[in-house]
């Protein structure tokens, strides 16, 4: 008996310094038909805005979840922002836009691209690496979280995602299905 009440302390003890796991969020995934539709979408939307000002709308990055289409990145002028909006809300099939576009300095267009190895390290610090339910874009230090799930799943993303280093601050796209 005493042996199994040292045991037991030892335990105790040694699950006192260690860190609580973190619950496992996930988001909803997509068919694949689904998926396929938003890719084209995504090519579409982002082909009509640079056709509109290639120059202007170069730190412009699109993605598209089940119809939904979040503008990112920056333009020089207001007036470029409702223009890429009214051009991605022209094309057929987009259910609805958010328009997270910044106004920046022409010089600092380029700090406004896609960082591939943050958003490596925001999927991996959220455990899904090679997952589908889930997009994870970086730029210029704000990740965006764009997908399907829960308010609660939504809020539990941006929580962990503001945990990885060189992330200033996160924007969720988190649609309910």
């Amino acid at each position: 008996m005493r042996r199994l009440a040292l045991l037991l302390a030892l335990l105790v003890a040694a699950c006192q310094g260690a860190e609580p796991a973190k619950p496992v969020v996930t988001t909803q995934d997509r068919p694949r038909a689904v998926a396929n539709r938003d890719d084209v979408l995504k090519n579409v939307v982002a082909r009509k805005i640079s056709e509109t000002d290639r120059a202007a709308f170069r730190a412009v990055t699109t993605e598209v979840w089940g119809g939904h289409v979040v503008l990112m990145g920056a333009v020089v002028k207001p007036e470029q922002r409702r223009r890429a909006e009214q051009a991605a809300r022209a094309v057929e099939g987009v259910g609805s836009v958010a328009n997270e576009l910044v106004l920046a300095e022409l010089p600092a267009l380029d700090f406004f691209r896609p960082d591939f190895a943050r958003e490596d390290a925001v999927r991996r610090h959220l455990g899904i690496e090679g997952k589908a339910g889930l997009i994870v874009r970086v730029i210029n230090g704000v990740a965006f979280l764009i997908g399907g799930g829960t308010p609660e799943a939504a809020a539990q993303l941006k929580a962990d995602a503001g945990e990885v280093e060189g992330i200033k601050w996160v924007v969720t796209h988190i649609v309910q299905p």
